[in-house]
């Protein structure tokens, strides 16, 4: 009985630990897209086409992480939906460059811009 106390209170200490770390994590992940934003839509700017496609493929992948984060939190549908629809914008952002379409390219861009604001708006912590 004594080591199944033991265990179960390890298991409560690291889940802890885990949380914690998860929340840094996604601290991190928040700075690393808001960043790549920025650069997308300077390249996107400076109709920099190589530059403007390697952050709009970074973005997909972060937007995927944070989908998949939503998803496991629960009861945070918006978010998972606004997640959906910023990997949507960067496919757009991705075509639109490859097709040398600046303009629709930086529509895209501005609308992504908006969607990460909703999307704080409702779920960052103050």
């Amino acid at each position: 009985m004594r080591k199944l106390i033991i265990v179960f209170g390890a298991l409560i200490v690291l889940g802890g630990v885990v949380r914690a770390a998860d929340g840094e994590l996604d601290m991190d992940l928040m700075q690393t897209i808001e960043d790549t934003n920025k650069s997308m839509s300077s390249n996107i700017a400076i109709q920099n086409a190589p530059g403007s496609t390697t952050d709009a493929k970074e973005l997909q992948a972060l937007f995927s992480q944070v989908e998949k984060h939503f998803v496991a939190k629960g009861g945070a549908d918006d978010a998972v939906d606004l997640s959906r629809k910023s990997k949507e914008l960067t496919e757009s952002i991705v075509k639109s460059v490859a097709a040398k379409d600046f303009g629709t390219a930086s529509e895209s861009a501005t609308s992504l811009s908006r969607t990460c604001r909703t999307c704080h708006t409702f779920y960052k912590k103050s």
